[in-house]
């Protein structure tokens, strides 16, 4: 008989353990499906959208290039914080000087505006968890073929699970979520694909 309970007790330690490294994968599936029902109150539940607006908003104005890392601490660098800041009134006062100097020349293009909410729209996460990546806004589910892409894991801790989705036209697309609770899991942060991160993974140092 205590063999028999030891061995059940292994088979729910077992279960439980696969059923919370399985949560994140869980999580984004019912993403997937929320979306494609068009069920608001689900994703509100499921996507911090404040967090993932940050996230794309800043991504999306950096284009191609990913973003920077963050400007020197005040705080925790001084130094770096002021050669920084310097730095940027220089540029600026450099850029002001080189307008009134060369009134005619030939300005840099402005940036186009991208409106960031067109990413959140569940056509466009869903898009998004397809690997759509910059597309996704104009992602359409009508007109896509074959089987969407599955999510694999490429981080996994007890707090923090990252998945990732690959297309061959638009590179990985990086999914973070949190724990919330013991097997709920929220997304945070979408990472999309940049030119350099993709000629990284296809030349990977060493």
């Amino acid at each position: 008989m205590s063999r028999i309970l030891s061995l059940l007790l292994v088979i729910i330690v077992a279960g439980c353990a696969g059923l919370f490294y399985a949560a994140p994968i869980i999580s984004f599936a019912d993403v997937r499906s929320s979306c494609q029902s068009q069920d608001i109150d689900a994703l509100a539940k499921l996507i911090d959208f404040d967090t993932v607006r940050i996230s794309l908003k800043a991504q999306l104005d950096a284009g191609d290039k990913g973003l920077a890392a963050p400007a020197p601490s005040a705080l925790n660098d001084p130094v770096g914080a002021t050669g920084s800041a310097f730095k940027n009134v220089a540029d600026s006062v450099g850029k002001a000087i080189n307008d009134m100097v060369n009134p005619n020349a030939v300005k840099a293009p402005a940036k186009p505006v991208i409106d960031v909410n067109s990413y959140l729209t569940p056509k466009a996460i869903l898009g998004l968890t397809y690997g759509e990546a910059k597309d996704a806004n104009r992602f359409e589910p009508s007109t896509f073929e074959g089987k969407p892409p599955s999510p694999k894991v490429a981080f996994f801790s007890l707090e923090r699970a990252r998945l990732t989705v690959t297309d061959e036209a638009h590179g990985t697309t990086t999914f973070t979520f949190e724990r919330h609770g013991l097997t709920h899991w929220e997304l945070v942060h979408i990472g999309l694909p940049t030119a350099e991160s993709e000629a990284l993974k296809a030349n990977p140092a060493g």
